[in-house]
């Protein structure tokens, strides 16, 4: 692919975004080969599980022995455990898509979805409404929730975002975190509405959201007061702080997606980041590496991923891994700094492309 570039926002007219039509430019792929890429396994996605907590587990059981020697050896080895717990979001993801199990353990989704979303704090209807209007909406003003940052991202508020993450990561801000979540659950148990519940939610929505908030707050408190009941103060560094210990870690990997890219396009390959990972971030990452891939076709599993790649690839921009995506973010930035009409496009753009497969975006 050509060499990526800034070009003034009037160069992206043949990309811009429109409401009416709400469709999504995108390379093509056959239909048959589309459809094999997409069959679920269970068995993969019980597999994959497995590993996933057993990493956790083995953590878990080497911080309590470490402890037993030293508390502040035991450091170290908590912080291996809430790292794993951090990238909870990543199987969390793939199941707000249903695409983990087979159709035919749709309740085995539902299962597992409803217990992640409990210990990362977040109701699963919310959620998963938030997540559908991410792919139907990616990166539009006003509309995906999931990207609501400042329409320029400024050298000052990326440094703000990081130093925000090494804050959680350092507990301090975890712990601010943590009243923050108490606070969002309370108010969505007493049915206050955000933006995207009062636009997107149904009535019935809104009473899911709010009983699953509500039992989220009672599974936590029932943690924290089991822990000081029986004095197992292990139960808050395990449960109660370790989201939010734990997931500013992942985001490190999880927030090169978008931040940056333009928003309003009607290409993904133009608003959607992916990052080159190893073989071990891999294999508990479900997928959110490739994430052009899966904003193209969010039909395919995450197991699939790597197939569809090697099919697009010659369409795609080269992914960069965690470091170099970072400092793209804050290249855009400083243009950003120097003219906010700037943009950062990672592909060839044309004004117009009457070729380009145009799939509606309604149909994800």
């Amino acid at each position: 692919m050509p060499n990526a570039r800034f070009v003034g926002r009037d160069e992206l007219a043949g990309s811009e975004w429109d409401n009416q039509r709400r469709d999504w430019k995108r390379p093509s792929i056959d239909r048959e080969v589309l459809k094999r890429l997409s069959e679920r396994s269970t068995l993969n996605g019980l597999a994959r599980t497995a590993y996933f907590v057993l990493l956790l587990a083995a953590s878990a059981v080497a911080a309590v022995y470490v402890s037993r020697i030293s508390p502040w050896l035991a450091i170290p080895v908590l912080y291996l455990y809430w790292f794993f717990y951090g990238f909870w979001v990543a199987i969390v993801h793939e199941l707000q898509h249903g695409t983990v199990f087979a159709r035919s353990e749709d309740w085995l989704n539902e299962v597992f979805l409803y217990f992640v979303q409990a210990i990362a704090w977040n109701s699963p209807t919310y959620a998963r409404i938030s997540h559908r209007l991410h792919h139907r909406y990616t990166m539009v003003r006003g509309v995906d929730p999931e990207t609501d940052w400042p329409e320029v991202i400024t050298t000052r508020w990326l440094r703000g975002f990081l130093v925000s993450l090494v804050l959680r990561i350092l507990v301090v801000g975890a712990l601010f975190e943590l009243y923050r979540s108490v606070r969002l659950q309370i108010e969505r148990a007493a049915g206050k509405k955000d933006r995207m519940m009062r636009d997107h939610c149904t009535d019935q929505e809104v009473a899911a959201i709010r009983i699953e908030s509500l039992a989220i707050l009672l599974v936590h408190g029932a943690v924290a007061a089991a822990a000081i009941l029986f004095r197992r103060w292990e139960l808050l560094a395990f449960v109660t702080l370790a989201w939010h210990i734990g997931s500013p870690m992942e985001i490190l990997w999880h927030a090169t997606k978008h931040i940056g890219r333009p928003y309003n396009v009607n290409d993904h390959r133009l608003n959607t980041r992916s990052v080159r990972v190893g073989w071990f971030i891999k294999s508990f990452f479900w997928g959110l590496d490739d994430h052009v891939d899966h904003h193209l076709y969010p039909v395919v599993p995450s197991r699939n991923l790597p197939k569809l790649h090697k099919l697009l690839e010659k369409e795609l921009p080269d992914p960069d891994n965690v470091f170099g995506c970072w400092a793209e973010m804050f290249e855009i930035s400083k243009e950003k700094d120097r003219d906010p009409r700037r943009e950062f496009v990672s592909v060839e753009v044309r004004q117009s492309d009457p070729e380009a497969e145009v799939q509606s975006a309604e149909a994800l």
